[in-house]
């Protein structure tokens, strides 16, 4: 309802009294009004004011007439709302008589009524609507009071609200504070390169021949690993483990000798050519592989007979009666199949080796996590994020980088799903905190998460128990939860009301 309805604050000239000094009509409306705002908002194109005016009868003599005049104001702007009159019985009785004879224009009124006496106090329900300016944004409203007729409408205000209330024009967005843990350094930095070596042996010979099938690949695989660690400047080598399998054909004993001699045979090769002391190795064997050969055969679904080859291999026999078992499983078909198609991948060596790594400096860390990220402690990563600009594309890599590096690492993925939160990637971010254990720091990540998603009531527990965990943050982002409580809160109040 937009309408510019200026309200007139006194009756016509025919109609006027005696006023009493501005003063102490101020004083006889403070004694004769009170009023109390319940609500002051804007929907659409109009302003609702709902109040509650109370007037003291006693207050209003009988000659006298109240208006009442609720008047939205903001600088020089004024408008007013539809005011209320209340005539004493003499008055009441000349205003009915020069509106009856028209001598004056009657006025849009909220109500018009004559003081009854007998009521100590009349409680005035006052509910109604203009048109809304923008001017009025800011604005305060008044009530207006006359006690008189005379229209001294500046001289005598109670104010109904300093506040009128708006629907926002967004959301409020929660501002999350977020707490990173700072890894713990490691006393000595160790690591260690692995691999796997599929070596090719003359049947029930040990020896190795370097030219002998693919034996040249397979063992400058094992030479570039050594020589990437004896060749950095940066790693102290420490040891070599190895170890020898053998596949589930031929008698157990063997296959027992064989794959201890054959490990032997690597250790010999490599000790030779890289100057290591017979100490530096730890060997190995497994002399048949039944667990990897069982892995292959779950994975297998051609392999004929299938079902009965894992029931051969989960049975309690020795080695050799399975092997025996197989050999006669359906004309021997199951065992050629698995000799060519499994068998020659469970012969291998696996080796492992073991070294230490110096410290780094901040500068000398942010060149070595571009190359060798590996030989960076979780602590060295975090010293060379936090020398970067926070939230910057540099700080977020290298907190990505941590987590893929220590992708089990409950700190690695705390401070990972901290950047995750960061970036807005709240998927990535639930991953990460899955991993990421039940420190404080963790749980009042999860908080965060959950409120900024929107789930106030699952983040406020959890924000509650990482401040009294002693969280840095943990106060401020309680402090966020509420503000959005109350956003919610008033954009639902606009709602209901639509």
């Amino acid at each position: 309802m937009k309408k510019n309805m200026k309200n007139i604050y006194m009756l016509a000239a025919a109609l006027a009294v005696v006023s009493p000094a501005a003063m102490a009509q101020k004083d006889a409306i403070a004694n004769a009004v009170k009023v109390v705002c319940n609500d002051a908002v804007q929907r659409g194109d109009s302003l609702y004011l709902d109040a509650v005016i109370t007037v003291n009868n006693k207050a209003v003599k009988s000659c006298k007439s109240l208006e009442l005049t609720p008047v939205v104001e903001a600088g020089d702007k004024k408008e007013g709302f539809l005011s209320v009159l209340r005539n004493g019985r003499i008055r009441h009785k000349v205003y009915t008589r020069e509106i009856k004879l028209h001598n004056v224009i009657e006025i849009p009124r909220y109500s018009v009524e004559r003081v009854n006496k007998q009521q100590p106090e009349e409680v005035i329900h006052y509910q109604t609507a203009i048109g809304w300016e923008e001017w009025m944004k800011d604005a305060r409203i008044t009530l207006a009071a006359d006690l008189c007729g005379c229209g001294q409408e500046d001289a005598n205000t109670l104010l109904v609200t300093d506040k009128i209330r708006r629907r926002p024009d967004a959301r409020y967005v929660v501002s999350p504070v977020l707490a990173y843990i700072t890894p713990q350094a490691e006393t000595e930095k160790h690591r260690a390169e692995v691999g796997t070596a599929y070596l090719d042996f003359q049947v029930g010979k040990s020896e190795i021949l370097t030219d002998f099938r693919n034996n040249a690949a397979e063992l400058d695989k094992i030479n570039q690993t050594i020589r990437s660690i004896t060749s950095d400047k940066n790693i102290t080598p420490k040891g070599i483990m190895l170890k020898g399998y053998a596949s589930p054909e031929g008698s157990y004993a063997s296959n027992d000798r064989l794959s201890e001699n054959r490990v032997k045979a690597l250790r010999d090769y490599i000790r030779v050519r890289n100057d290591f002391p017979m100490n530096f190795f730890t060997l190995d064997n497994e002399p048949e592989d039944w667990a990897g050969f069982k892995a292959q055969a779950e994975k297998d679904l051609d392999l004929p007979a299938r079902d009965e080859v894992l029931a051969i291999i989960d049975s309690d026999l020795q080695p050799d009666q399975k092997e025996a078992k197989l050999r006669a499983l359906r004309g021997g078909a199951p065992f050629n199949y698995v000799l060519r198609n499994m068998f020659p991948s469970l012969r291998r060596s696996e080796y492992r080796v073991d070294y230490t790594v110096r410290e780094f400096t901040v500068e000398e860390g942010r060149e070595i996590i571009k190359t060798r990220p590996q030989q960076l402690s979780l602590s060295e990563m975090f010293a060379v994020a936090n020398s970067y600009e926070t939230g910057s594309k540099e700080y977020n890599d290298v907190f990505e980088i941590a987590v893929r590096m220590y992708s089990s690492d409950p700190v690695a993925n705390l401070n990972a799903a901290n950047i995750s939160i960061g970036k807005g990637d709240y998927e990535a971010a639930a991953g990460y905190l899955a991993k990421a254990g039940d420190s404080a720091e963790a749980v009042h990540a999860r908080g965060v998460l959950k409120l900024i998603q929107g789930d106030l009531d699952g983040a406020e527990p959890l924000l509650k128990q990482a401040e009294k965990a002693g969280v840095t943050g943990a106060a401020a982002n309680l402090q966020e939860l509420q503000k959005k409580r109350e956003d919610n809160a008033l954009f639902d109040s606009f709602n209901a009301a639509d």
